[in-house]
Parts: structure tokens; C-alpha cells; sequence
């Protein structure tokens, strides 16, 4: 998308740009000096925008805000009474900066992104076997602060098993839904919805559906398969038939009526043993994926436009920017990845330093984070373009981003409240003032029952996915002979479930009969039977043939049991439907960027009498503990406004609330009361 220089003059993007290539040459993390200096020319590009329109920034905010502000945007939670405590007390004029740079390198940091690409790439944690791989994946990419375009590109070029490479997680989340895949590629990492024009010639922006089908070309030799299993089950097959006598024809020999049975023969109990045992391998194929260079992308059958033909075959081509040349099937995959990821593509680097800046100051660049177009308006256009560079120069060092950021000015100015004039841009006279999300609360009320939670860590996701690793791992390495025992094995339990079913069924329906007769005594003694078949057969399912891996694995899955009090981001995602993080708007992971802070009258009352909201000032609480260890009603109410609000009450708010101090009856409501204030829900 070009752009034109005509809002700021020549002198201060030469100034910026000279300042910029001094921040090319550091290593990386780069210096507090380079950082501030960057951050000063992003503050450079927003004062001269609000200088042209005559309006003026907002006022620096005040300590005990900012430590608020800072803690809730940059590790997602807000901070402990002791945490706000020493930091409004320190002396230390750079206290700011160092408060940034350590919440930057901190665990909070890593849980609060692990949200963001979760939420952005729909992450579901429990889909299938791949899940808690791509989970791992994602997890272990965060806290080593993979680089943005190797992150995005290892995802897109991804292929094979999920145990091996579990980045092909990405494609896995859309199995057998190609075509939704592309489109949601296209939004996620170019910020265009291109769906529309799945079915016809998009609507509103200038893209055929011809050109859908192009563009989806480059990964129309994807196969959910898994090539492993399937030679698996034909030495399984071979071995079988080997051990029975039964040999393949001898080529050599001509063919006559005997032969042609033989081969018929030989194929058909072939057939029949591949088909039996492929069941034990039947969710493979939903963790792995095999590219075909043979297979081609097709358009669809009821195709209406002149420039193609039903079920013509489409060559690979890009919607926008720089055209690939023609690329052999096995490198299809690749060469999209590569281009979308490419410093040159005109979208890549734009929607991500857009997305990123929107999460630190509530609003995009482009108000719109997944809807560009050529005709998108940008109120800031050559402060984009200089935000690209700062991307690009730091080799997509999504840290280092979002730190340069959060030195800016305009992070420590006053939240703006008014909401932009529809059609409008935005002025950015400040960070957007907004609710926290459902993890920031979550996160934030755990803080106040239990404290510093960012170093408690739940490795049973990773120890699952370790321990699937290791089963897939043996079951390779087993004799054919030792895999064909399993599946016997596999096929006797398949049975015994079909028979515990039927008696389920008979035992349902004399339950039924004796209810309607009146017999209550014989109905409860069918009931408890049909209890302990219900059991048994539950059981049993959990070693068919679907579940055989878990014979492999079953011990080392039983190790953690006790989970204590985690962050959001080490629970699996999404949250479940009715818990406290989707009743306040989690994600449920269904598309990109659905989670939401709108308001509800479930979470006022959640809010009110909730069983979080209890456990803030029970005994065992944190919070509790250091009301109780408190000498004096002024000690009580410090602490208690440090835990919630991070900072310290006003003389007036003294003057109000230390005679509520005294009793326990009345710290319980005032706590109830801070906690569904605004000043606690939003982020000033």
C-alpha cells in the first residue's frame, strides 16, 4: 500500500531514519539509550500529527497509575501489594524504565504473549492428539522470543507427523477444511478477508474468485495422511498373509484364468487386512499431514466466470505484491510461506506492528486489524511505515518491539476516554482506556488470593505431549509380530465394549419397565447394575482401539496429578464454556481475535458473590493473611488498597474507610466493592 510523505516534513523523517540505523547496528537486547531514543521518534511522529490538528497530548500520568498500567499491559496482571509497594517507594528518577525492561525479560511477560498468539491463531489445546504439541510449540516459541517471521514461516512450511514437527499443528487446526485454512491465513498474518470470494468474485475489494483458488493453489497438494502408519499397515498386512501362505503371483509367469484369480485373491485379503488394521492407526491420519507435488487445486465444479472453466486445474499466484515464479509441487508449501513472511510483501510486516501496537495502546494504527484493503485509511501513515522499520531492523524481534513501545511518552500519558468520531482517525493523545481482559482478570484476582504466580509453571501439557512422543516413538520401534499382538488385543476390547453396550441398553429399558410398573426397589437395583456397566464400559473404551497409544504411555500420564493455582496461560486453551475466563469474554477459539470485554449482568453477579470473588478475603487467602498480620486499621487499609489498586489511599479515602477496618463484617463488602470498581476493572 504506498503512501505519501505529505503530514510530516522531510527534515524529521531523515532525523527519524538516521536515528533508526543507529539501532540497526546494536546487538540484540538493544541498549536502554537506543531504545529511548527510538521511542522518542515514535513520540516525534504522534506530537507532530497532534500539532497539525491543533490539539495537544495528554498529561503524564501519575506513579502508582503507570505501575498499574504497566504491569497489566506488559505481564497481564496486576501487581502485588508488596511489588507496588516498593516501586511507589523507590527514590530512583529511571524507576520507569527499569520497571518496563524488567516486566519485558519477566515469566509475566511470556504467559500474557502466550495469550495473544492463542487467541490469534485459535489455538485449542485439546483438538485431537496434535493439540497439545502445537500447544508445547507455541509455548516454547514465546519463551525463547522465536522471531516473528521464522514463527510464522515455520508454522506455513510445515509438514509430516505432528510428533516430529509439531508447527504443522497450524495446518492440523483446519483439517480437511483447505480452503478455510487460506482464508484464515490470510487474515491472521496480512490482515485481508478474502473468504467472500471462496464462492464468487469478492464484493468489496478487488479480488476474483479465480484468484482465491490461485492463492489457496500453493497448498493444494496438502494430504492429511500419515505416511509412516500407512507402511506400518502394509508390513503388518504383508506379514500377515506370509505367515498364511499367501504369496503374491509371480510376475513372470503369463497370464492366464489362475493367475488373474490368484491376483484377485491376493489383493482382496490384502485389502481386508489393511482395513483391519488401519482402526488402531485411525487418528493418525489427524496429526500429520503429507504434501502430494502430483495433486492440484481445482476450481470448483459450479464455477460461472469467463476467465476459467469447472474443475480447471489453477497455478500458484499471489493476490497482491510481488508475483512468485512457477515453483515444482514439492515446493509450493515453502515458496508461500517464504513470500508471505518476505520483508518485500506489502501486508506481513504492516498488520503485525499494527496488531502489536493496538495490544499496547488499545487501538491500531488501523482501527481495523484484520480488514486491510487498498482503499484501508491510515491516520498515521508515515508513523506506520517507520514502526515497519523498527520491526524489520530488529529481525522481528517481537520483544524488543513491544519494549520500544512501552518507553514511549505515549505509553505513560493519561488514558483517553472519548471514543473516535465514526469514520474518523484517531488522534492518539494517549493509550485507549479499557477493561482488562478475561486472563488479566483471572490472572489478577489469583494475584490477591495467592500472589506472584508468573514462575508456577504446569508442565502436565508438556509431559503429556512427551509421553504421546514416546508411545508413537515405541510403537515404531515394536516387531510387526508385537503391533499385531496389540491389535488383536485392540479388537478383543472392541468387542467386549459392543457387548457391555447392548447390556447398557437391555439394562436402560428394564429400569424404564420397572420404574412404569412401580417396582422402585427392582429399579434400583437395575440402576446400580447399569451404573457398573456404564463404568466398565467407560473403562474399556479407554483401551480400544482409538485410545491404544494410552497402553503405551498410561504411566507416565498419571504423573502431577495436583494442579495449584495457575495462570491463564498455563491452563489449556480455550477455557472451558461457563468458566469464569469465557463468562467475561475468552475466546472460545472458534475464529481469530474472538475474545471481547463487553460488559453482562452474569459477570456483575459473578463479580458480587462469585466463588472467585468469595475466596479473595477467606483465611487461607493471601490477602487474608496480610489483613490479619497488619498492626493497626491504617496498616489494614494500605494493604488493602496496594493489593487491589497498587496504590496508596488518599487522605480522604482514609478518613472514610479506617473505621472499617476494625471488624472483618465490614472489610468483606468494601473488598467486594473495590473489586467491581472501575478503578480495579479497567486499565487507566
Amino acid at each position: 500500500m504506498k503512501t505519501t510523505l505529505t503530514s510530516l516534513s522531510a527534515k524529521i523523517i531523515a532525523a527519524a531514519s538516521l536515528a533508526f540505523c543507529s539501532v540497526v547496528a546494536q546487538a540484540k537486547p538493544l541498549s536502554q539509550e537506543k531504545v529511548r531514543s527510538t521511542s522518542n521518534e515514535i513520540d516525534q511522529f504522534v506530537a507532530t500529527y497532534l500539532q497539525k490538528k491543533k490539539t495537544q497530548a495528554n498529561p503524564i500520568i501519575d506513579d502508582s497509575i503507570f505501575l498499574r498500567r504497566a504491569y497489566i499491559s506488559i505481564s497481564g496482571r496486576i501487581p502485588t501489594s508488596q511489588e507496588a509497594e516498593k516501586f511507589l517507594l523507590a527514590p530512583d528518577k529511571d524507576k520507569r524504565s527499569a520497571l518496563v525492561d524488567t516486566l519485558i525479560q519477566s515469566n509475566g511477560y511470556k504467559s500474557r504473549m502466550f495469550n495473544f498468539w492463542a487467541d490469534l491463531l485459535r489455538l485449542q489445546t485439546n483438538q485431537e492428539r496434535f493439540g497439545l504439541g502445537w500447544h508445547s510449540w507455541i509455548r516454547d516459541a514465546v519463551d525463547s522470543n522465536m522471531p516473528y517471521d521464522e514463527f510464522v514461516n515455520a508454522m506455513l512450511s510445515a509438514e509430516g507427523t505432528a510428533t516430529e514437527n509439531p508447527a504443522v499443528g497450524y495446518y492440523l487446526r483446519d483439517s480437511n477444511m483447505l480452503l478455510d485454512n487460506v482464508s484464515n491465513s490470510a487474515q491472521i498474518f496480512l490482515g485481508t478477508q478474502i473468504g467472500c470470494a471462496q464462492c464468487h468474485d469478492h464484493p468489496f475489494d478487488d479480488l476474483t474468485q479465480k484468484q482465491y483458488y490461485e492463492f489457496a493453489a500453493f497448498i493444494g497438494g496438502t494430504n492429511y495422511r500419515h505416511d509412516a502408519a500407512r507402511h506400518l499397515i502394509g508390513r503388518m498386512a504383508a506379514h500377515t498373509m506370509k505367515e498364511k501362505g499367501i504369496t503374491p503371483p509371480d510376475p513372470q509367469s503369463p497370464k492366464n484364468r489362475k493367475k488373474l484369480q490368484a491376483i484377485k485373491k491376493y489383493n482382496s485379503e490384502k485389502k481386508k487386512l489393511t482395513r483391519n488394521y488401519s482402526t488402531i492407526f485411525r487418528e493418525f491420519r489427524r496429526n500429520a499431514t503429507s504434501i502430494d507435488p502430483r495433486k492440484s487445486l481445482r476450481l470448483p465444479h459450479d464455477y460461472q466466470y469467463n476467465d476459467g472453466k469447472p474443475g480447471e486445474v489453477v497455478s500458484p499466484q499471489t493476490i497482491f505484491g510481488d508475483p512468485i515464479p512457477s515453483v515444482s509441487g514439492e515446493k509450493r508449501q515453502q515458496a508461500f510461506a517464504n513470500w508471505i513472511t518476505s520483508t518485500k510483501n506489502p501486508r506481513f510486516t504492516k498488520v503485525i506492528v499494527n496488531r502489536l501496537w493496538a495490544e499496547v495502546f488499545g487501538r491500531g494504527i488501523v482501527a481495523s486489524l484484520d480488514d486491510w484493503s487498498e482503499t484501508t485509511r491510515i491516520s498515521h501513515p508515515e508513523l506506520l511505515d517507520y514502526l515497519c522499520e523498527i520491526m524489520k531492523a530488529t529481525d522481528y524481534d517481537v520483544k524488543q518491539f513491544m519494549r520500544i513501545l512501552y518507553h514511549t511518552r505515549l505509553f505513560e500519558s493519561v488514558a483517553a476516554s472519548q471514543e473516535a468520531a465514526r469514520g474518523g482517525s484517531y488522534d492518539f493523545h494517549g493509550p485507549v482506556l479499557r477493561r482488562m481482559s478475561a486472563e488479566e482478570l483471572h490472572d489478577s484476582l489469583q494475584v490477591i488470593k495467592a500472589g506472584n504466580r508468573d514462575d508456577v509453571v504446569n508442565d502436565t501439557i508438556k509431559k503429556k505431549w512427551e509421553a504421546h512422543v514416546n508411545g508413537i516413538e515405541k510403537l515404531f520401534a515394536m516387531p510387526v509380530p508385537q503391533v499385531i499382538a496389540m491389535d488383536q488385543l485392540a479388537d478383543k476390547r472392541e468387542t467386549e465394549i459392543y457387548a457391555l453396550r447392548a447390556e447398557a441398553r437391555k439394562l436402560k429399558l428394564a429400569v424404564s419397565k420397572a420404574q412404569g410398573e412401580g417396582d422402585i426397589k427392582k429399579a434400583q437395583q437395575l440402576k446400580i447394575k447399569l451404573n457398573k456397566t456404564y463404568a466398565a464400559t467407560k473403562k474399556k473404551t479407554n483401551e480400544s482401539k482409538d485410545k491404544i497409544l494410552n497402553m503405551l504411555v498410561a504411566r507416565n500420564l498419571r504423573a502431577n496429578s495436583r494442579t495449584p493455582m495457575l495462570r491463564a496461560s498455563e491452563k489449556p486453551a480455550p477455557a472451558k464454556p461457563g468458566s469464569f475466563m469465557r463468562q467475561f469474554g475468552g475466546s472460545d477459539r472458534q475464529i481469530t481475535n474472538a475474545s471481547h470485554t463487553q460488559a453482562s449482568i452474569p459477570q456483575a453477579l459473578s463479580l458480587l458473590n462469585g466463588k472467585e470473588i468469595a475466596s479473595m478475603v477467606e483465611k487461607k487467602g493471601l490477602l487474608a493473611k496480610n489483613l490479619k498480620r497488619a498492626s493497626s486499621s491504617s496498616e489494614r487499609l494500605e494493604e488493602l488498597f496496594l493489593s487491589i489498586y497498587g496504590q496508596m489511599p488518599s487522605e480522604s479515602e482514609r478518613e472514610r474507610y479506617e473505621p472499617l477496618m476494625q471488624s472483618p463484617k465490614d472489610i468483606t463488602p468494601l473488598v467486594k466493592a473495590m473489586l467491581n470498581s472501575k478503578r480495579f476493572l479497567f486499565v487507566q
